[in-house]
C-alpha cells in the first residue's frame, strides 16, 4: 500500500495526463494515444524518504508526421520515470523534480513495413564529469515497435533505420521529462503556421498546465549563475573540477 504523499503525487500526475488527452483532441481530432487509461503512471517502491518515484508505462501516440498532413502514419512510443522530492511536497505541496529518465521511439507506417526512424534517451546527470546536466543520447529502440503493433494491431515487419547510430554522443538539452516530451510531440506534429485559434489556445493550455511541477535545475547551481542565465551556451551544462 502506498503512503499518503505518494498517492497525492500520483493523483497530480494522473490529472496532468488527463489534461494532455483533452488538449490533444483540440489540437487534432485524428491524433490519439493508447492506452488512454488513468493508470499509465505507477508508483515505484524505491527512493525512500528522499524521493517518490513513478514510472510511465509505454504509451503510443498516433499522429500525422506534419500538422498539415491528412494521414496519421507516425507512431511515437514514450516511456520513462519521474521522481519528486518528498520533503518539499510534504511541507509545501510543491513538486520539485528529483530525477527523471525518458525513452522515446518514432515509427513511420509504410505499406509493407513499420520503419523505426528516430530513437532517443533523455536523462539527468547532476554532477557527472563529462555529462551535461540535462542531455539526450540517440539510440535504436526498435524493440518498442512491439507496443505499436499491439496497441494498433499492425501486422508489419519492423525496419530499423536507426540501427548503428553513435550512442555515446550526449547533447545538452532542456529537461525532457515525459511531460516535456508530450509538449514537444504536440508542437512538432500538431501545430503549423495556419493552426486555428482553438488549436493555438489548446497548445497554450498545455504549456500553462506544465507548471504543475518544477524542473531539477535548482539542483545545479552552475546553471543558475547570472552569467548562465543570460548566456545559455552548452558549457554551463557541464560540471568542472578545480585543478
Amino acid at each position: 500500500m502506498i503512503d499518503r504523499d505518494t498517492s497525492a503525487i500520483l493523483r497530480r500526475l494522473t490529472e496532468q495526463w488527463r489534461e494532455l488527452l483533452g488538449e490533444l483532441q483540440r489540437l487534432n481530432q485524428v491524433a490519439e494515444v493508447r492506452p488512454a487509461d488513468d493508470d499509465v503512471f505507477q508508483p515505484l517502491n524505491e527512493g525512500g524518504a528522499e524521493a517518490a518515484f513513478f514510472e510511465l508505462k509505454p504509451v503510443v501516440f498516433n499522429l500525422p508526421e506534419r500538422a498539415t498532413h491528412a494521414n496519421n502514419d507516425l507512431y511515437v512510443v514514450v516511456q520513462g520515470r519521474l521522481a519528486f522530492q518528498r520533503q518539499e511536497f510534504t511541507e509545501h505541496r510543491r513538486l520539485l523534480t528529483h530525477s527523471f529518465s525518458t525513452q522515446t521511439a518514432y515509427f513511420r507506417r509504410k505499406t509493407d513495413s513499420l520503419d523505426h526512424i528516430f530513437g532517443a534517451h533523455y536523462d539527468f546527470a547532476k554532477d557527472e564529469l563529462g555529462h551535461p546536466a540535462f542531455h539526450v543520447q540517440m539510440k535504436s529502440f526498435a524493440e518498442m515497435a512491439a507496443h505499436v503493433r499491439e496497441r494498433y494491431r499492425l501486422d508489419l515487419q519492423v525496419k530499423d533505420v536507426v540501427k548503428g547510430v553513435l550512442k555515446t554522443v550526449r547533447i545538452p538539452t532542456a529537461q525532457m521529462d515525459v511531460f516535456s516530451l508530450f509538449v514537444q510531440i504536440c508542437a512538432d506534429h500538431l501545430l503549423h503556421s495556419e493552426s486555428s485559434t482553438d488549436q493555438v489556445r489548446a497548445f497554450d493550455t498545455l504549456l500553462s498546465k506544465s507548471k504543475f511541477c518544477q524542473g531539477a535545475g535548482f539542483q545545479v547551481p552552475r546553471m543558475g549563475t547570472a552569467e548562465a542565465i543570460e548566456c545559455y551556451r552548452a558549457r554551463h551544462w557541464y560540471p568542472t573540477t578545480a585543478v
